[in-house]
């Protein structure tokens, strides 16, 4: 079956279980064994840029955060992911058995899709993808020096921290008091998203919800350093002389 499927509004629960099943469990596994890069040691986290192989941007928070976790748990060192279809265009595959990072995402034609993401150490030939991703990687290391400090445990504002550090060569600190808050808050989250339909607490919030908020929290954190840092002028100029790369980039995700 391809890893690439067309889904339309009225048939995306299963799609949508699908995905975010496989975030909290990630998650969990992450928190369990004390492995999440988001978790502090010695008050410091290791963020993680991870990349499309396709259009060489970071992944949202939705894709980005199960996917440090999947690097994590598997050991790999590469940055870039990539679906199917481009694992082809890089002129390898997918090897047999391995299970990609799921995303939901709306097309040029506004089409709803569900796709997985692998690294190159899932591929038959890795040297192929990463030739192939070296091509459009944006390194994005213009916050290279800043740090951003977190102190709230609420979930979007502190993964917002984690990910905006990701998504910019920035390094992110924590105290051990307000990373422990943070574990209680996220793993009541991921506990819900993984109780039985009668059993989930509707007044906790959905990890899909909160993911795409961590998004917009992490966008504004970096737009908001830069222009603290006078750099937000040269990005914006930079940004419109590719303007449909720069859409391109900003795949919709369905909130699952």
């Amino acid at each position: 079956m391809s890893e690439t499927q067309n889904l339309s509004v009225a048939k995306n629960d299963l799609s949508g279980y699908y995905l975010a099943q496989q975030r909290a469990n990630l998650i969990k596994d992450g928190i369990q064994n004390n492995t999440a890069p988001f978790l502090p040691t010695d008050g410091k986290m290791k963020p993680m840029l991870i990349c499309s192989a396709s259009t060489g941007y970071a992944l949202d928070a939705k894709a980005m955060i199960p996917a440090v976790l999947k690097k994590t748990k598997e050991g790999y060192e590469s940055n870039v992911v990539a679906a199917y279809g481009v694992a082809g265009k890089a002129g390898t595959k997918i090897k047999k058995g391995e299970h990609g990072v799921g995303v939901m995402f709306k097309d040029k034609d506004e089409e709803f899709k569900m796709a997985r993401l692998f690294f190159p150490e899932q591929m038959e030939d890795p040297a192929k993808l990463k030739e192939f991703a070296q091509k459009n990687v944006k390194q994005q290391t213009r916050l290279t020096g800043q740090t951003f400090t977190i102190t709230s445990p609420e979930v979007t504002e502190y993964l917002g921290a984690y990910v905006a550090a990701c998504k910019s060569g920035a390094s992110v600190s924590v105290s051990p008091e307000v990373a422990e808050k943070f574990k209680a808050n996220l793993s009541a989250v991921v506990d819900n998203e993984l109780a039985k339909s009668a059993e989930k607490n509707p007044a906790i919030p959905k990890l899909g919800d909160l993911l795409f908020e961590t998004e917009k929290k992490a966008n504004a954190l970096v737009k908001g350093r830069e222009k603290e840092l006078g750099l937000a002028q040269k990005n914006e100029k930079a940004q419109e002389q590719k303007p449909q790369q720069h859409k391109r980039e900003k795949s919709q995700s369905m909130s699952f």
